[in-house]
């Protein structure tokens, strides 16, 4: 495991690119469907990257960066500077209209389990982003990125949070041993699914 403290422009826009050319279930559209395009959908990974490397919560396999994983720990605060770089990529890809309208399709689709877990003052790990390059893609990364966060809360005696948005993706973390204890519905063709590692 490595700490990421800086990055190249070229990581960023590998790992950007991962997210953009994901291919979904066929009539699954994920999050994607808040965006106008491929290009936003990049634009705003990359700028979610950016904020967690400001964050201090940005992690890869190795040197070499084959996979990566952005998790915080939920007592620590995120700073104010990955705050604003993640609200200037939210507005850049989306507008102010598009955030909105996201955030309410989100509330539509029912509490999430991060939000549960926090209101019960237990702590936790909440994964926020994994990567695999393509290049790297089907060789066993993403267990060995997963297991980054497994071991802190192992460490701290906590659960891993995660959410996403492809059916595909949760049956791998699930494969993984993660279990999927919410499933909340955007649209006919949006789901998010909440899993934890206990």
């Amino acid at each position: 495991m490595v700490k990421v403290t800086t990055l190249s422009e070229k990581d960023i826009e590998a790992i950007g690119e991962a997210f953009a050319d994901y291919s979904y279930a066929d009539g699954e559209k994920g999050m994607a469907f808040f965006y106008k395009s491929r290009d936003d959908v990049k634009e705003y990974i990359c700028g979610y990257v950016r904020a967690m490397l400001a964050a201090g919560c940005l992690y890869s396999t190795s040197g070499k960066h084959e996979a990566f994983i952005a998790y915080r720990y939920s007592k620590d605060k995120l700073p104010l500077s990955a705050g604003m770089i993640l609200m200037k990529y939210i507005l850049r890809t989306m507008g102010f209209g598009g955030a909105v309208r996201m955030l309410k399709f989100i509330a539509g689709g029912g509490e999430s389990y991060e939000t549960a877990v926090k209101k019960s003052k237990k702590p936790y790990i909440f994964v926020g982003l994994v990567a695999v390059k393509k290049e790297y893609q089907g060789q066993g990364y993403m267990r060995k990125v997963l297991d980054i966060a497994f071991e802190e809360g192992r460490k701290r005696g906590c659960p891993v949070l995660l959410e996403t948005d492809a059916v595909l993706k949760r049956d791998k973390y699930v494969h993984l041993g993660m279990e999927n204890v919410r499933t909340r519905k955007l649209d006919d063709s949006s789901y998010l699914y909440d899993l934890v590692k206990k």
